[in-house]
């Protein structure tokens, strides 16, 4: 004895349309909903694979609005990890120094140099401190600004950050 099977698929949709109570404008929207409704709904299967592509386009085109200054040519992104890391924490300030440290945290007792000449900020340990003005002398021969050691060109930023770290005063 032989058995078959016959199964029927059928697709439901299910769309939702939100009220619109109390909202001017409510009943052109409540409208234009209905109509909507009314019309045959376009059926799409979207893959995962097709779906995460359109997100990440959709993604980088919304990141590249909003950051219409990036440029992928910077020097910043030649730099490794470590260095950009470094650059990026004295550039803003968000960083191990005592300054930092105290104002943010609260955390020790002062936030000034151990040189006691000020406070110990980016531009401080890179402009001014005496504890490393001979270590700044052999990086930077002239007077260079903070401007150029954090945003030069590539030999620039990777002396600035040989020079944080040989300092130890960031980590």
């Amino acid at each position: 004895m032989k058995l078959s099977y016959t199964v029927h698929i059928h697709e439901t949709v299910l769309q939702w349309i939100s009220a619109h109570y109390v909202i001017v404008g409510n009943e052109t929207a409540d409208k234009l909903a209905k109509e909507g409704s009314k019309k045959d709904q376009q059926s799409s299967s979207t893959t995962y694979k097709e779906a995460k592509h359109i997100i990440k386009q959709y993604q980088q085109r919304k990141w590249a609005d909003q950051h219409p200054t990036y440029n992928k040519c910077d020097p910043y992104y030649e730099l490794d990890r470590s260095e950009q890391v470094l650059i990026f924490r004295l550039s803003t300030g968000h960083n191990r120094m005592n300054h930092h440290v105290f104002t943010k945290f609260k955390i020790g007792s002062t936030d000034q140099c151990p040189c006691a000449a000020g406070a110990m900020t980016a531009e401080h340990l890179l402009q001014t401190c005496p504890l490393y003005k001979v270590l700044r002398k052999r990086f930077w021969s002239q007077p260079t600004s903070l401007q150029n050691k954090l945003f030069g060109c590539l030999d620039d930023l990777r002396r600035m950050a040989t020079f944080a770290r040989e300092t130890q005063a960031t980590t």
